[in-house]
């Protein structure tokens, strides 16, 4: 029986995430404090690893249960909600003035169409990572950041719940029906390292070619425009605000 493995939320949109043992929807129909917050530049633009190599060059330890946030190597804490001393401490590190925003309700997802969390099974992750010399299952994890594993399934078991001209299919974890939306297409953060930045050599190439060389028979080519794609982007039903996931929880395809 399938069952959900990991829950990691990322409260700062773009820095590392945390792991937890169980996690409530928001009114919103996210996970709660899943990019809450988000760092934005005098300009508006968010900084993420997309656009500010220095991100990845931040080691953050948060305590949600206190709203705060750590860095490695820093003895200092900061509030995370409207707090002028870690968005001067931010602002030094990605070298720009940094406005720290938050939105409670919604956070700052991705893509506004597909607002809940993203879906990936253990054994897709172990799949990718061994289309790679010297990239552990973790070094995966930290690239593709995403929100929901399950495990005790087959690799890209997740990818069955699209079919061409169909609406995709639900995924019930525990007591909470998730909405799918459509394969989750990558940006160019997952080729580049987690600890430095520094894009890993053909790793674009090497994912695009064992990701079609390895697809599933249950998976519906006519679904996948390309195949820099991996994992789901879901929405969750604001009737369901309050709603908790928890380890262990039982996870079946609808």
């Amino acid at each position: 029986m399938a069952i959900l493995n990991k829950i990691i939320v990322y409260p700062i949109k773009g820095l590392g995430g945390v792991e937890l043992p169980s996690v409530e929807v928001t009114e919103g129909g996210t996970l709660k404090d899943d990019r809450r917050w988000a760092m934005v530049d005098r300009k508006g633009h968010m900084q993420n690893g997309k656009n500010n190599k220095r991100i990845f060059l931040l080691r953050p330890t948060f305590d949600l249960d206190e709203k705060s946030i750590g860095f490695e190597g820093e003895s200092e804490r900061f509030e995370l909600s409207c707090n002028a001393l870690l968005q001067e401490y931010l602002s030094d590190k990605l070298a720009k003035p940094i406005t720290l925003k938050e939105n409670v309700r919604e956070g700052f997802p991705d893509d506004p169409k597909a607002y809940g969390p993203t879906i990936i099974s253990l054994s897709t992750l172990q799949a990718v990572s061994s289309w790679y010399s010297s990239m552990p299952l973790e070094e995966v994890r930290a690239r593709f950041r995403m929100n929901l594993e399950i495990a005790d399934t087959p690799a890209f078991w997740e990818d069955q719940v699209f079919r061409h001209q169909l609406e995709p299919k639900s995924v019930q974890i525990g007591d909470l029906l998730i909405s799918s939306t459509n394969p989750c297409a990558r940006c160019a953060v997952p080729m580049k390292s987690p600890e430095t930045g520094e894009p890993f050599p053909e790793f674009y190439e090497t994912f695009l070619n064992n990701r079609e060389k390895h697809k599933p028979d249950w998976l519906d080519a006519q679904c996948f425009d390309h195949w820099y794609r991996l994992g789901l982007n879901t929405r969750i039903s604001y009737k369901q605000q309050g709603a908790k996931l928890s380890l262990d929880d039982s996870v079946k395809i609808i």
